[in-house]
């Protein structure tokens, strides 16, 4: 069926149902689901399976470093008094 599908829409690429499985997976972890959830719905007995199928998206990660990084709570005023 996505083989026919594919070809109704002329893709250039080989589209299969791990595609599709693995853009499901990575778009939950992009909407922050907990990794344990989208393990339970896959089906894998290990976690480092998840780990190793999904995979978060470069602006996902500076995302999550401009919003949750710990450094980002430290609030250093600035002093003119200083001499350097």
């Amino acid at each position: 069926m996505i083989h026919k599908y594919a070809g109704e829409i002329q893709a250039d690429i080989n589209i299969t149902p791990h595609m599709f499985r693995h853009s499901f997976a990575t778009y939950l972890m992009e909407e922050d689901v907990n990794i344990r959830y989208i393990q339970k719905m896959l089906g894998h007995a290990s976690i480092t399976t998840t780990q190793i199928y999904t995979y978060v998206t470069t602006e996902k990660e500076k995302e999550i470093l401009q919003t949750r990084h710990p450094r980002n709570k430290i609030n250093i005023g600035y002093c003119s008094e200083v001499n350097l």
